[in-house]
């Protein structure tokens, strides 16, 4: 890197009104946190500001626990999901609706259910 060069009175001053307008921006893009201070600031406009880095401990990780009774059974077992819809309930409205489509019916029209059967005349005029 280059040789950092000696501050003058007239540059401080110049920078000092700079960083007051610098903070006064962000203040009002509620980036309290972002703020800088007045050495801070003047390396950050001559490139030799870094980004102090914080780091968070890491979280240690635990395994889940298991009930190792018999008397409550496990969520897998249970008939229904968290939908509260049976799954033969479910797979039954699936095949029902393998044999109906939605088509829009004429021209620019609203959609409507059609049999698959009766496809060949959905959106015509007959």
């Amino acid at each position: 890197m280059r040789k950092r060069k000696v501050l003058t009175e007239k540059r401080k001053i110049l920078l000092k009104t700079e960083h007051k307008a610098y903070n006064k921006r962000l203040r009002q893009r509620y980036l309290h946190s972002a703020q800088l201070t007045f050495d801070d600031y003047v390396n950050y406009i001559e490139g030799y500001y870094r980004i102090p880095i914080q780091t968070e401990s890491v979280k240690k990780y635990s395994a889940p626990k298991v009930r190792e009774t018999e008397e409550i059974p496990s969520l897998s077992t249970f008939k229904e999901s968290s939908t509260g819809v049976d799954w033969l309930k479910h797979k039954e409205k699936l095949e029902i609706s393998k044999q109906y489509t939605v088509v829009p019916a004429y021209n620019k029209g609203p959609y409507m259910v059609v049999p698959v059967d009766e496809l060949h005349t959905a959106g015509k005029k007959v």
